[in-house]
């Protein structure tokens, strides 16, 4: 079946497994694209962008997402889980004369929220979000497992700094979709690998410099084997400081990335499966950085999920549908940041509930609507004529719209994915955070370019970002870093070194698109030929078996 997007106006496909889907959980199809429908999604999720605020039960000074000129009441995360509120205070009858989502809307304004997502023990790490089981971080998002990491979302890693969806690592710089690496810097999609650096597609690999698509080699420059003597020279004589050698390095790198062929797909222990970075995963379609994924579709960033559609940050969940974030749920549909819950719908912040619609903040409780309780059978019967006001409205089937998101469009990491200019998202009638550089202060500190020269007073001054103006601080804990790893002090705000690695990554899409070597069709992350723009030009995107053919 096609479709036109309501928002987009571009034509997409349900098929028919998707729509069996659907009548399984008893849901309609989309009315949105894929593209629309995780934009949705992801604007109502702030990762990176943190106020100081007043607790609005202790009033004392807290760390929090939410700016404080929002109506919604913020608690510190330990004082949101104490027995000290009661989300079902908060209760409201159905109004059969207004909009739903605007009467769920009122309803999140009023029930208190946590200033930050932190799902399980955050242990000295004040300034992180959306994480988990984590210890001695700073800035970090969207991560689990970490300690002693900072800036970016590292997953079961340790002393990683600046790094994007690594896994599995320690002492990593500037590394970007890896797993397995030790003591390596500015690598993208390398595994298993250790004292590299400036690498891109290594696997297995050690002591490789500057290097491309090459398997379980050592002392390799510029793809070149070199021998112990000649690397280890070389390697002595190369300073990570000296912006002239690092860019030469960055200039050959890139021409040996364009003459290096490109899997249209990255995937590992999979059948069945399209989309891109998929592992250890089973019959999913349009799925991206995905991992042990079973029967799912449109899902990004999951982990250990079964039978569910349109996700986001997600772990451990089945049949669940147009979901962002959080664990261990089944049938939570048109949700966000649920735990433990099991047949919701349109509940956001939901701990250990079951049967509940239209719900916020509950926990442990079942057979609620907008948190108010009823009984099972007025639940049912009510849920029922809901329905049909949603259906009504247009509201039914359709996530959150942005425009009741807690965030300004450009908070959210649906810029990050998505970006829109403050004119587009005005425009679509989101809104938009300007910030106020009234508030910058400026730096004359001359930042030392040799790191053995930056003394140990630099974490004392305020520094200003080179192209945004943007105050930051080193800390104590992130100068040891550098001088161990021998790398400069950055002299970009966090904010812009997270956009500069957005940019050396592919997008989350899929485009038909002939193998450059055989010709046959492909899907792949990789622009169509007649839309190719720099820096994809002269990539060469070949399918896995002409891939493999020209690795081994």
């Amino acid at each position: 079946m096609k479709k036109i997007c309501k928002i987009s106006g571009s034509e997409f496909e349900i098929s028919d497994k998707d729509m069996e889907y659907y009548r399984r959980l008893g849901v309609p199809g989309p009315t949105l694209c894929p593209k629309e429908r995780v934009r949705r999604r992801m604007a109502v999720r702030n990762e990176r962008n943190l106020y100081r605020r007043k607790s609005d039960m202790s009033g004392e000074t807290i760390i929090s997402m939410y700016h404080s000129d929002l109506p919604y009441p913020v608690y510190s995360k330990e004082e949101w889980l104490s027995d000290k509120w009661d989300a079902a205070k908060y209760a409201q009858s159905i109004d059969w004369n207004r909009s739903f989502f605007q009467q769920f809307h009122e309803l999140q304004t009023k029930v208190p929220r946590a200033n930050l997502a932190i799902f399980t023990n955050a242990e000295n790490s004040d300034y992180c979000n959306y994480v988990g089981d984590i210890k001695n971080c700073y800035l970090c998002f969207g991560s689990i497992f970490i300690e002693d990491c900072m800036y970016g979302n590292p997953y079961y890693s340790k002393d990683c700094v600046d790094c994007f969806l690594v896994r599995k690592s320690e002492f990593c710089y500037e590394c970007i979709d890896c797993e397995k690496l030790y003591h390596s810097a500015y690598l993208q999609e390398c595994y298993e690998s250790s004292d590299c650096f400036f690498g891109y597609d290594l696997k297995g690999c050690r002591d490789c410099f500057a290097c491309t698509g090459l398997r379980k080699k050592q002392y390799h420059l510029f793809n070149e084997d070199v021998g112990r003597e000649k690397y280890e020279k070389f390697f002595k004589e190369f300073s990570f400081c000296d912006s002239g050698m690092v860019a030469e390095t960055e200039r050959r790198l890139d021409d040996l990335k364009k003459a290096h062929s490109h899997l249209s797909m990255v995937s590992l222990n999979c059948e069945n499966v399209n989309g891109n970075y998929i592992f250890n995963s089973k019959n999913c379609f349009d799925c991206f950085q995905i991992t042990e994924n079973e029967d799912c579709s449109y899902n990004i960033q999951t982990t250990t999920s079964k039978d569910c559609y349109d996700m986001n940050y997600t772990e451990e969940n089945e049949l669940c549908c147009e979901y962002l974030g959080n664990y261990r749920n089944y049938k939570a549909i048109y949700s966000a940041l649920c735990y433990g819950c099991h047949d919701l719908k349109y509940c956001d912040y939901c701990t250990n509930c079951k049967n509940c619609f239209g719900c916020a903040g509950l926990r442990n409780k079942q057979y609620c609507i907008l948190n108010k309780q009823y009984s099972k059978e007025e639940y049912e019967e009510t849920v029922m004529r809901l329905m049909e006001l949603m259906k009504k409205y247009g509201e039914w089937g359709e996530f959150f719209p942005i425009k009741f998101s807690p965030f300004a469009y450009n908070e959210t990491v649906a810029q990050d994915y998505f970006p829109l200019s403050r004119e587009e998202v005005l425009k679509r009638g989101y809104r938009w955070r300007d910030e106020d550089e009234s508030e910058f202060k400026k730096s004359n500190y001359q930042i030392p370019s040799d790191i053995d020269q930056v003394p140990d007073d630099i974490c004392n001054e305020i520094l200003a970002c080179e192209i945004s103006g943007r105050n930051y601080k080193i800390t104590p804990s992130e100068l040891r870093f550098y001088k161990r790893m021998k790398l400069p002090i950055p002299k970009k705000h966090f904010n812009e070194r997270h956009k500069a690695r957005l940019t050396m990554r592919l997008p989350y899409e899929l485009n038909e698109r002939g193998c450059d070597k055989c010709g046959v069709e492909i899907l792949t992350p990789y622009p169509s030929v007649n839309r190719v723009k720099e820096p994809l030009t002269t990539f060469r995107v070949l399918c896995e078996k002409c891939y493999l053919d020209s690795i081994y």
